[in-house]
């Protein structure tokens, strides 16, 4: 590796390579350790160098056009009014850092796919762009590719990110105050919790966003898409009476630990369209249920049973599944984006574990074009469920078995971790 002298040299002599100058040479450095290094304008335009190390840097004023940056790592660092323009930041971590009035047009954030060794096997692996908690105010990001990219807490007011491809962007929490997101492309964002007052979204795509917890009273989206969004677009089916009682009483079931109240059994009832989103319905019972286009989102549904049912369309980003019974049901193009599929520890009567796990049991569960990216499968049990064409970048399958799974035309190659049978 480089020394920080060596370091400092080739960038001296990139600003000869692009003057043109006698001894300039473009700067290419694999991992290199830039960090906490303090450099003000300058330019690295061109420069190669990917899983760059320049956390906590002071890089203000500093010009990063059309660099390779893949896998770069930029935490805590100060990049104020520099410039990113058609940037390769595919995979980089730019958590907390400093971006206010930064040009990032064009700027390329989607995960970015690293190859690892395990042993004498190489296997893809799946990294996230962060951007959680970084201040972006006032930045142009026009044009940007940050679809994935996690930017949940992120300070991004009066920023511009028209016709930026936005596709499953985590904004959760982020302020969005003021921006001008025209022609902005958000299908399948969380922009859950979101301050939008004053934003311009003229032509954006939010189909299928999850708009829960934002104040929209200020925010104009009558020239915006919003078909099967969370909270801000087509209405969802309000819940009957009888099921409301059903959801009430299990409610009480729940906090006084089955003293009072009833269990929700709600088996084969028609619960096409309604929204459970946010509720705790651990050990409901939907077996044989109609839950076609049915919202859980960030419902907690551990221990449930919902064999057998007609689950097509359904809508459960994350929502936690630990010990669910879902065998038998169809779950064809459902929306399972961040769901846990892990195990519930087994406590006798004195409230001590047994060492028995209850895993969720996916028995010839048909996931056919299910969304299924970035979910946990925690020694789930998979024999006979069909993931035909279905996305499963980011997934963790970790130990579970998948020798009995159909996963013809799931894009495997992208999962974060587990044993695919036939690949090596």
């Amino acid at each position: 590796m480089s020394s920080r002298s060596e370091l400092i040299d080739s960038i001296k002599k990139h600003q000869l390579y692009l003057n043109q100058k006698p001894g300039g040479v473009r700067m290419q450095k694999r991992n290199c350790n830039l960090s906490r290094i303090k450099m003000s304008k300058i330019s690295l335009k061109e420069a190669v160098l990917p899983g760059a190390n320049f956390i906590q840097a002071s890089a203000r004023d500093v010009c990063f056009d059309f660099c390779d940056l893949f896998g770069a790592n930029f935490v805590e660092a100060d990049l104020e009014n520099s410039t990113f323009e058609r940037a390769d930041l595919r995979g980089a971590n730019m958590a907390r850092s400093s971006l206010r009035h930064a040009n990032l047009n064009g700027i390329d954030l989607r995960a970015g796919i690293m190859v690892v060794l395990e042993g004498a096997r190489e296997r893809t692996v799946k990294r996230e762009t962060d951007m959680s908690n970084t201040d972006l105010e006032g930045a142009m990001m026009w044009g940007a590719n940050m679809a994935g990219a996690n930017m949940s807490g992120s300070r991004l007011a009066h920023t511009d990110m028209s016709d930026a491809n936005m596709f499953a962007v985590n904004l959760e929490g982020a302020d969005l105050t003021g921006c001008k997101m025209n022609g902005a492309k958000l299908r399948n964002a969380n922009l859950k919790g979101a301050k939008l007052a004053g934003t311009e979204l003229v032509g954006a795509d939010l189909s299928g966003a999850n708009l829960r917890n934002v104040d929209l009273q200020d925010v104009d989206l009558s020239q915006a898409n919003t078909s099967y969004s969370i909270g801000g677009g087509t209405p969802t089916a309000p819940l009957v009476d009888d099921i409301r009682e059903l959801v009430n009483g299990h409610s009480t079931w729940l906090a006084t630990g089955g003293k009072t109240g009833m269990p929700m059994i709600a088996a084969g009832r028609d619960l096409s369209g309604m929204d459970f989103s946010g509720m705790d319905l651990s050990g409901a019972v939907f077996d044989k249920c109609i839950l076609r286009g049915t919202l859980f989102v960030d419902t907690i549904l551990a221990m449930c049973s919902m064999r057998e049912a007609d689950m097509h369309k359904i809508r459960m980003n994350g929502a936690v599944l630990d010990g669910v019974r879902m065998a038998g049901s169809d779950c064809s193009e459902g929306v399972f984006q961040g769901v846990h599929f892990g195990g519930v520890d087994q406590r006798d009567k004195k409230g001590e574990k047994t060492g028995v796990v209850w895993n969720a049991d996916l028995s010839d569960v048909n996931f056919e074009q299910a969304d299924l990216r970035n979910s946990v499968f925690d020694e789930a049990k998979m024999k006979g469920a069909n993931l035909t064409k279905a996305n499963v970048a980011g997934v963790a399958f970790g130990a579970t078995d998948l020798s009995e799974t159909e996963l013809e035309g799931a894009n495997v190659g992208l999962i974060l971790n587990g044993y695919i049978p036939g690949k090596r």
